[in-house]
């Protein structure tokens, strides 16, 4: 019996040292402006935007959007699907849901 509790413990806490992970990734992608707007800008969009769009909104280079959008996508905030040779991407509500009850609607 002694066992199974112990085992049962031990998973709770790789559960738990899992969503703290989780919760760091997710506080350091929103640790900067431009990702916040990022999640500004797909909260307000009904369709998925290609990612140049959303560089291009907040003037920043392919480059740059690209790695803002990795972080966001690492994080798991964003999804990032591609159709031949164009990305789209779109917010993660579940993500907030679980992680930030609340958050979208104070953009």
């Amino acid at each position: 019996m002694t066992n199974f509790v112990d085992q049962l413990y031990n998973s709770f806490m790789t559960l738990e040292q899992t969503n703290d992970l989780q919760r760091v990734k997710i506080f350091h992608a929103l640790a900067d402006e431009k990702r916040i707007n990022i999640i500004r800008i797909l909260s307000r969009e009904e369709n998925c935007p290609r990612c140049t769009d959303i560089g291009r909104s907040l003037g920043i280079s392919k480059s740059n959007g690209s790695y803002h959008l990795k972080i966001l996508s690492d994080a798991q905030l964003v999804t990032i699907k591609q159709e031949g040779v164009t990305k789209y991407v779109s917010l993660n509500t579940e993500m907030f849901k679980q992680y930030l009850p609340g958050f979208l609607a104070t953009l």
